[in-house]
């Protein structure tokens, strides 16, 4: 038998063979399909094979097309059509506007710290790749570089204009290759500016759920359905706002992205990580376990779930609850930590009388989160508390549990005890996140490789070390049981201490135990040390920082920083992929554990050597927090005063309009001054009086103004407070900042009496709070309806508004640590009465 062309003798040829013909067979019969004459195919194979190339590009394309849908690939956005020619000037520009906002229009995925996470980019752009008639050669290059499908879909926008409210309006159309289908919608706003950001947020909820970004949190359960723009564009600006320091107007965003998605888990998670960065740790304890609730099972479903064993298999096969939802993990994680950190809550919780008198509002939410949250907390935990209690009663164990801890919670002046129950729910939260978690129960030798805060080295370490030590401390700081009668006495239960608290040693060979995969140590030793995720790093700087204030450990805090910071030193440095989530505001400045680790020179030095800044070497207050929230309040007022001002400045060089302009000026300005009274009222603990403050003042101005007077300022960071103080005074930047937040107090407490709207008889009081004078002139000019009925009643107004004008720019002084404390009540006092004369309504003197 003859042997083909490419046949090679010898042994190494033997495996190649057999592969290496077949290729070449297959050469051959190409090569017979395009040969002319006897040697060639058939006609009918040669129909064949090109029916079957046909098929095969088709699919091909069509694979391309919902590749490029579902990534999403390059989208092209046409340029804008105008409908009138009134617009046509503005097409250009608008145009490229609309692109700038897409393109950056990247998600924001949720984080599971109270940190921010990197946005990812969502789609790529293209410009206009429509073919030209004139040009045939270019449109048959273009023609065939199309074949190859790179564009996935298609924005086409007409910009229209009417005469009513809101004139400007754009109809918008997106156009899916993939899905052979398009989608309209017609938008109209106030400025075109507003018009094209409602475009582009349309476009992104438009693509969004039919696209792998649809199956990702927070809109996974949206997939394949109608993305609502208004919640896509709530949820965009509140992360914006949040990455901003911004965080008033991003709690306000996220709530109105939950009125329009309430079951969101990742809403829920962003807003109670707002929460713990402002230091409201009460309330996110209520936001975290409303987002539990969340797990696709009723109230008696979950108690059963709670009451069965370890080892029962029904813990792990109930198909309506979502035990091993990632999300839902990490909330549970949250919240116990928020437990865990119980002398911050237990704080928040248990306020004396006094305080309610002082912060009427805060008082009023603090009493709401109890009154919901003690009956949920006993009913959920009661089973940690056995043997807490005894008696000789005829209710049941549940019953006699459950009451004593509603009597204990109730109790306003019990923070040890309090406390002290935070933490044993805070070990039992651990214990059965651990439980039901899937990478520490069923997949316990990959968990280190989950990319999130769940890996099984730090549920180890939280429940066998960082949740003991933290219930041991509390119950070492309790000031003793109440009176002889036993009502809310914890017994010896509570007592237990493990053995190894007091022991540095013996606590680091546990965390480094715990930390290490488990191996045989005779193989541990001869395999590298791998690098651990930096979620472990981190939680064991927390277990070794948090047992410095320890009073066992008391002794030891040297030792204790000097394994702190080598763990930290760990966390910061293991990656790109873990830097983002280890934040330096919450490393420095946020997280409770860390309080006593940060005025060691340690970690000082760790500072510097890892984040370096203009002043380094920084000793921070013991309330770092409330030097922040100080900061931000009194910048908010001043920047606040500063618009009103400015605003009062330019009513008064305008000419006299109707008296319903004038009145509405009065009615506005008495508002905003009734929520500047509120704010300082609840020592600004509120952030819905800030809120509140932020939209009238907005609703007040001209467009631009707050911008450019910095309103709402960001939420400043304690190490540029002191930076700032740094510059005057390096050696005492921390005693600069101190006497600045003290000053900020006593001045807001002024304001608040300055601005008290009721009668008092203080001798250092103004005559009548700005409020009831924006009322008296209100009434006046609504009586008087003619103000512009006498050219010089011109004068007599601008008087007005130059007092107006004073008292605004008065708050901003007074608010100035340097400034006048007393330039408020001399403003007040020289306000200038309504009064009748006998050509009209005109301006008594002070």
């Amino acid at each position: 038998m003859r042997k083909p062309a490419w046949h090679v003798t010898g042994d190494w040829w033997g495996p190649f063979e057999g592969l290496f013909a077949f290729v070449m067979q297959c050469v051959a019969g190409v090569a017979r399909l395009v040969t002319i004459g006897k040697d060639g195919a058939p006609l009918s194979v040669r129909f064949g094979c090109l029916l079957l190339l046909l098929l095969t590009f088709v699919f091909w394309r069509r694979w391309m097309l919902a590749r490029n849908a579902h990534r999403p690939g390059p989208v092209d956005v046409q340029k804008l059509v105008a409908s009138s020619p009134e617009v046509e000037q503005e097409l250009e520009g608008l145009t490229a506007q609309l692109r700038k906002y897409l393109s950056e229009t990247n998600l924001y995925p949720p984080s599971a710290l109270p940190a921010e996470t990197p946005a990812e980019n969502f789609i790529d752009l293209l410009g206009d790749v429509d073919l030209e008639p004139k040009k045939f050669g270019t449109s048959l290059l273009r023609l065939f570089s199309r074949l190859r499908p790179k564009v996935a879909y298609t924005v086409r926008g007409v910009l229209r204009a009417r005469t009513r409210e809101p004139r400007c309006g754009m109809t918008i159309t997106v156009t899916s290759y993939a899905m052979r289908g398009s989608r309209t919608e017609t938008l109209w706003g106030d400025t075109w500016d507003d018009v094209v950001r409602s475009g582009g947020n349309w476009v992104m909820a438009a693509i969004v759920p039919v696209t792998r970004a649809g199956r990702r949190p927070p809109w996974q359960e949206w997939h394949g359905r109608d993305l609502d723009p208004e919640l896509f564009a709530a949820y965009q600006e509140g992360r914006r706002l949040s990455r901003e320091r911004k965080f008033d107007d991003a709690l306000d965003r996220y709530y109105a992205a939950l009125r329009l998605d309430p079951s969101n888990l990742y809403l829920r998670t962003q807003i109670a990580g707002i929460q713990e960065k402002l230091w409201l740790h009460l309330d996110a304890l209520e936001t975290y376990y409303g987002a539990m609730l969340l797990d696709g099972c009723t109230n008696r479903q979950r108690e059963q779930r709670l009451a069965m064993r370890y080892g029962d298999p029904r813990r792990f096969f109930r198909r309506r609850y979502r035990w091993w939802s990632k999300g839902l993990l990490e909330v549970r994680y949250r919240y116990a930590v928020v437990l865990g950190v119980g002398e911050q809550t237990a704080r928040q919780w248990c306020v004396s009388s006094s305080d309610n008198g002082h912060f009427p509002r805060r008082a009023c939410a603090r009493d709401q989160i109890r009154a919901a949250m003690a009956p949920a907390f006993a009913d959920r935990y009661w089973r940690a508390f056995r043997g807490w209690t005894s008696g000789r009663t005829e209710a049941t164990e549940r019953e006699r549990i459950t009451a004593w801890l509603m009597e204990a919670l109730q109790e306003e002046r019990a923070t040890w005890l309090v406390r002290l129950i935070f933490q044993r729910a805070c070990l039992e939260e651990m214990r059965q996140l651990a439980r039901d978690s899937p990478w520490a129960t069923l997949l316990p030798f990959v968990g280190a490789r989950h990319r999130g805060t769940l890996t099984r080295a730090s549920l180890r370490l939280n429940v066998k070390v960082w949740a003991p030590l933290r219930l041991s401390w509390a119950y070492y700081e309790r000031d003793g049981p109440r009176g002889p009668d036993g009502k809310i006495r914890p017994l010896a239960a509570a007592s237990s201490t493990p053995a190894w608290i007091g022991d540095v040693r013996t606590l680091d060979q546990r965390v480094q135990h715990l930390l290490d995969r488990p191996i045989p140590h005779w193989l541990k030793r001869r395999l590298p040390r791998p690098r651990r995720p930096w979620q472990d790093s981190y939680n064991a700087a927390c277990v070794y920082a948090a047992a410095m204030g320890h009073p066992k450990f008391s002794k030891d805090g040297e030792r204790l920083a000097a394994l702190a910071v080598e763990e930290l030193e760990d966390a910061a440095r293991t990656g790109r992929s873990g830097s983002y989530s280890l934040r330096r505001s919450w490393l420095l400045i946020q997280d409770p554990d860390l309080t006593e680790l940060r005025r060691s020179p340690r970690f000082i030095r760790f500072e510097r050597e890892t984040y370096p800044h203009a002043f380094p070497d920084h000793k921070r207050p013991e309330k770092p927090v409330a030097a922040e929230l100080r900061a931000y309040h009194r910048r908010l007022l001043q920047n606040a005063a500063r618009v009103m001002e400015h605003t009062w400045r330019d009513r008064g060089n305008q000419l006299l309009t109707g008296a319903d302009t004038v009145a509405h000026w009065f009615s506005s300005d008495r508002e905003a001054w009734e929520c500047v009274y509120q704010l300082v009222r609840n020592g600004g603990n509120d952030w819905r009086d800030r809120q509140r403050l932020l939209r009238v003042i907005r609703d007040i101005a001209v467009a631009d103004l707050p911008i450019r007077h910095g309103l709402p300022p960001g939420l400043p960071e304690l190490d540029d407070l002191l930076d700032e103080a740094s510059w005057a005074d390096p050696a005492g930047a921390e005693d600069r900042v101190v006497t600045t937040t003290r000053t900020t107090e006593e001045r807001l407490e002024h304001v608040r009496w300055d601005l008290e709207p009721d009668e008092r008889e203080a001798d250092w009081a103004p005559e009548l709070s700005p409020i009831r004078r924006s009322e008296e002139w209100y009434a006046a000019v609504r009586k008087d309806q003619d103000v512009s009925r006498l050219p010089t009643r011109r004068a007599a107004w601008q008087v007005v508004c130059r007092d107006y004008e004073c008292a605004w720019r008065a708050l901003d002084d007074q608010l100035d640590p340097y400034g006048d404390p007393a330039a408020l009540l001399r403003a007040l006092n020289g306000f200038r009465r309504p009064r009748r004369a006998a050509y009209g309504l005109t301006a008594a003197e002070p």
